[in-house]
């Protein structure tokens, strides 16, 4: 359970960026607010150079590298069209039903299996945000 704090860590900041996201459209646009995401690598970047556990990507499957960056960024672009069109109290629990999809994913394409409990768990968590979603 040692990844608990930082499951808990990546919520608290995706709901933050997504909060002052949706502040800095007030004054700017959504391609202006999307340059953040250069500000997000640089402070990645440094956190891999000045980390003790850094290791060489020789080795590294560089497609898997390519689709991660690629959809991350296609998911952010959407993300802020959608906040610069919507409400922040819509977009961001729609946007965010993005673990059903990984969890779906790693069950049909890398052999992990869910229980009975996390299955209802993520039906749950569909129908809540097509609810919010759909609610106006």
């Amino acid at each position: 359970m040692q990844w608990i704090p930082y499951a808990l860590g990546a919520a608290l900041g995706f709901g933050l960026w997504a909060f002052f996201g949706k502040l800095a459209l007030r004054d700017a646009n959504w391609m202006q607010v999307g340059l953040t995401y250069a500000g997000a690598a640089v402070v990645l970047f440094a956190v891999v150079l000045l980390s003790s556990a850094r290791r060489s990507f020789a080795g590294t499957n560089g497609w898997t590298l390519a689709a991660s960056s690629i959809f991350g960024a296609v998911g952010l672009w959407s993300f802020y069209l959608a906040l610069d069109r919507g409400k922040a109290s819509s977009v961001v629990p729609m946007a965010n039903v993005y673990p059903a999809i990984a969890a779906i994913l790693a069950v049909a394409f890398l052999g992990e299996r869910l229980t009975a409990l996390q299955v209802v768990g993520i039906a749950l968590a569909v129908g809540g945000v097509m609810l919010i979603g759909l609610a106006r």
